[in-house]
């Protein structure tokens, strides 16, 4: 069970993610507060985050660039995290992500209305967009994402 004293975070993995943004963003979690401490007094910090790998199924996967990852956590039992960010989606810009990401999408909307802050890198902006999230709202994403955000999300 997650320690209610930490913000619990939740990256989002996807058998399109990459592990470095992946556990790029969960290193940054696990880090802060207590690196700092340590760089300064030698001494950790105390924790500020509890970050959590999750996925829409437990047990093992492989993601982009065939690297095998752990997910900590399926999407059905993580509870609605504080903050969940996602990472890049590693699918040519002009592909279709109607019924790619059915099972994540239903997660972000309900995490969204239940109170999560969501954040994203790269064209994870994408899932957002797909989740109708970013409805008349400014959004960024990677350069090669943009036009066809621009043209397949015209609310954005």
């Amino acid at each position: 069970m997650n320690d209610p004293e930490l913000v619990d975070v939740a990256v989002l993995a996807l058998a399109q993610s990459t592990a470095s943004t992946i556990y790029g963003m969960y290193d940054i979690f696990r880090g802060a507060g207590r690196d700092w401490g340590f760089i300064v007094s030698g001494t950790p910090g105390p924790e500020l985050f509890q970050p959590r790998v999750v996925a829409a199924q437990a047990g093992p996967m492989v993601i982009g660039n065939g690297v095998p990852i752990v997910p900590e956590c399926d999407l059905a039992k993580c509870g609605v995290p504080d903050v969940i960010c996602i990472s890049e989606v590693l699918i040519p810009p002009g592909e279709p992500l109607a019924g790619r990401f059915d099972v994540e999408l239903e997660w972000l909307r309900h995490c969204y209305d239940a109170g999560s802050t969501i954040a994203t890198v790269c064209s994870g902006a994408m899932l957002l967009a797909e989740a109708g999230l970013l409805k008349g709202r400014e959004a960024t994403t990677h350069w090669a994402y943009c036009d066809v955000m621009a043209n397949r999300y015209e609310d954005i």
